[in-house]
């Protein structure tokens, strides 16, 4: 079967490429794929001591499955993840297999034990290909196989070990039946889905941060793409699209649109706001406005969740003003009003998750040019080309022009359009709240800051 013996040999190689990045902690692997190299920083891949301890982390996936509302549906509609696995050692040492003899009551892993030789399958590569195998119907490797074990890491919040194994399927030829831009988008929506069903607040900001740095890193590949094709070539120009805010003397609008403008800014998108605050259109390209509105869709629910949370503790409280009392004819101290505080808060969450998201788009486009540089370093270097000749080259990569090309025609489609519709003035947002209600504006600080960024796995450790 040769999609089998394709299948086993991208695997084989992304087995190897962890073995590497396992060596070398801290380091980012860097893997050439076509003309570019480019760079991953996988999460850590578990390992295990017998099968009992794989049985262990089975359960915890399964239930992490179901927890988070993450269906794997046979084609009678029952879910997989809801049916319970069982882990056997298996006497034979050179293979590990899925059993489906027992379904629908349960599924079987078999793992070779490390006393006979076995220690190559405890791992989560192994582990989890078997586990793919219980969650797709089926018992081939073909490509609904190879979609369920990357939506699995996925949904395990391995979005990095993720794309270098979709990486390791294209390398040998394998289709995974989403193209590259369409399965971006789709690994965004899922980890933003994740971020709004944890209550854990530390997985959901990795999530956010994650979905954030997935999406430098796919606006990076379109810009330099689009610099290198042919205005014949080129299919994706910028465009424009309003966004529903919220209705006509809501409170709080003004607020949303301040979070709305701090996603846009960190994915090259620009920004015009009706005056009533309950529109605002986007104009960039329609892959970046479509991350704008996934991540702002997330986020505007979250801050709403935490700011509620910080009214409902009364912490607001704290924070105090002067009012005239009449009857008494002198200031009395009274706690600031809820909306003064919700206000603060939403700032002050708005701001500094603004940073956060710029942030991980400067260390994915960082990361970018560093990678094209070091490629550009081995390559040799032509007699005849002066030192003079060379500085240009290495001040501004092509990943750094693509971008700042990208970045010129957003800005020169935005102001084609404000002039033709006739679109003018600056939006002065409302009157800040901050220094009316401190607490509530440090409180929002700290709800925004609290993610652990970088990669941290989304099941913890039983």
């Amino acid at each position: 079967m040769p999609e089998t013996r394709q299948t086993y040999a991208a695997e084989d190689l992304f087995a190897a490429w962890l073995d590497t990045a396992a060596r070398t902690p801290g380091e980012p692997l860097r893997i050439r794929v076509g003309g570019e190299v480019r760079l991953f920083e996988p999460e850590t891949e578990p390992r295990f001591t017998d099968p009992a301890h794989v049985q262990q982390m089975v359960d915890r996936v399964l239930a992490h499955l179901c927890a988070t509302g993450s269906r794997y549906d046979d084609p009678e509609g029952v879910d997989a993840a809801a049916i319970p696995v069982v882990v056997r050692p298996r006497r034979g040492h050179r293979q590990a297999h899925y059993e489906h003899g027992e379904l629908p009551a349960r599924g079987v892993i078999a793992i070779p034990p490390r006393e006979v030789g076995g220690s190559w399958s405890l791992r989560g590569a192994v582990v989890l290909h078997e586990l793919a195998h219980h969650l797709c119907p089926g018992t081939g490797h073909d490509r609904a196989f190879r979609t369920t074990f990357l939506r699995l890491l996925e949904d395990l919040g391995m979005p990095v070990l993720a794309d270098l194994l979709h990486t390791a399927y294209r390398l040998n030829g394998l289709d995974t039946g989403v193209d590259d831009e369409d399965r971006t988008l789709l690994r965004i929506g899922r980890l933003l889905r994740q971020a709004e069903r944890t209550s854990n607040t530390a997985e959901r900001d990795a999530f956010f941060a994650k979905a954030q740095s997935l999406a430098t890193r796919h606006q990076i590949v379109l810009a330099v793409a689009r610099a290198t094709a042919g205005a014949e070539e080129r299919s994706e120009e910028p465009t424009w699209e309003t966004v529903l805010i919220g209705e006509s003397g809501k409170r709080s609008l003004a607020r949303y649109v301040r979070l709305l403008l701090e996603i846009a800014r960190a994915n090259d998108v620009r920004a015009a706001i009706y005056t009533s605050n309950t529109r605002v259109t986007l104009y960039g390209f329609g892959s970046d406005i479509a991350v704008v509105k996934a991540l702002y869709a997330a986020l505007v629910t979250q801050m709403v969740a935490d700011g509620d949370a910080h009214l409902r503790a009364g912490a607001h409280k704290s924070d105090t003003r002067l009012v005239w009392d009449a009857r008494r004819r002198a200031w009395q101290e009274r706690p600031v009003h809820g909306s003064t505080a919700r206000a603060a808060f939403y700032e002050a969450w708005a701001d500094h998750v603004g940073e956060r998201l710029r942030r991980a788009r400067d260390a994915a486009r960082d990361a970018a040019v560093a990678a094209e540089r070091a490629a550009g370093s081995t390559a040799p270097t032509a007699p005849s080309v002066t030192s003079a000749q060379a500085a240009p080259a290495a001040t501004s990569s092509s990943t750094e022009l693509a971008l700042r090309a990208k970045e010129v025609e957003v800005v020169d489609y935005f102001s084609r359009m404000q002039r033709d519709h006739g679109i003018r003035g600056t939006w002065k947002g409302a009157a800040y709240a901050g220094h009316a209600a401190p607490g509530s504006r440090d409180a929002g600080i700290a709800a925004a800051a609290r993610a652990r960024l970088g990669t941290e796995r989304a099941i913890t450790r039983g």
